[in-house]
């Protein structure tokens, strides 16, 4: 779908009323000033400067090894900029405190680990550490945000259940769920749609669109396939060798030229004939 229409419906027909989750007055914006970020003497990601548009979605693609998932890493301060900064409404991240930052980032990781015999709605509760003091009393604030988090990603149902015992597609709901509870102005989400089967990885993405479009929420994610980011992104930004080789409008930066250099394969590219975003189709290889 057109990221840029809210859908009538979204997983399991969940949708938000009005008020159950914040939404954002004011888009966070989210950006980079000469950024290098590196591992011992690699350096992986290389003077990036971008900008992450406030208010929408951007996907990073680009080739296994080209720096994205670390760029992502970067955004979230795990990893601390070996030059440069990052920029959360124009205030250095290095800055804020780590319970400010949690309050306003929310993260799902690539693999994400829970513990043993946790339950979905405690995993959840979660998400609202962040906003309460370190004798972690529970508000009606917490009960209300945790319940509207997890009618929004459609596992209202599984709050009882251990997490360990969910199918790949819910667990990344609940992880989700944690992310909304905590209420971010800025969600950055690591290939969340690893592991899971086509279906569930429209539906997850489905529902992240309809959450931004609802909420008004700064969304990054990192995919692998093309075709998705094409179709959910508002922005997408192409890394290669820890550079930023493209960024813009899906159908600018995702192009045959950009494509082959990006990924050193050759596409034709064509429009869905559903939504009017490029698709790229892999030429054969002469055997």
């Amino acid at each position: 779908m057109n990221p840029d229409s809210t859908p009538a419906t979204t997983l399991s027909a969940t949708t938000l009323s009005a008020g159950t989750l914040s939404a954002s007055a004011t888009a966070t914006t989210l950006s980079t000033s000469d950024l290098t970020l590196a591992y011992g003497d690699r350096h992986v990601v290389r003077d990036v400067s971008v900008a992450v548009p406030p208010g929408r979605i951007t996907v990073i693609v680009g080739a296994n090894g080209s720096g994205k998932s670390t760029l992502l890493r970067g955004l979230a301060r795990l990893m601390a900029p070996r030059r440069g900064s990052v920029l959360l409404d124009g205030r250095d991240m290095a800055r804020l405190g780590a319970r400010t930052l949690a309050q306003r980032l929310g993260l799902l990781p690539q693999q994400p680990l829970a513990p043993d015999g946790i339950t979905v709605s405690d995993l959840v509760g979660r998400g609202r550490h962040p906003h309460q003091r370190w004798f972690r009393q529970h508000t009606e604030a917490d009960s209300a945000a945790i319940a509207a988090a997890m009618e929004a990603t459609g596992i209202t149902d599984l709050a009882e259940r251990p997490v360990d015992e969910l199918s790949g597609g819910q667990r990344q709901r609940a992880w989700l769920a944690l992310a909304l509870a905590q209420e971010p102005d800025v969600m950055l989400l690591d290939e969340p749609t690893t592991y899971l089967d086509l279906a569930h990885q429209v539906d997850l993405l489905e529902l992240l669109t309809h959450l931004n479009a609802t909420l008004g929420r700064t969304t990054v994610l990192v995919l692998h396939d093309l075709n998705l980011a094409s179709r959910y992104a508002h922005h997408l930004v192409a890394v290669k060798d820890g550079r930023i080789a493209a960024e813009g409008p899906p159908a600018d930066v995702l192009t045959p030229d950009t494509i082959e250099s990006v990924f050193s394969l050759s596409c034709a590219v064509i429009n869905d004939p559903l939504t009017g975003t490029p698709i790229a189709l892999p030429r054969p290889q002469p055997r």
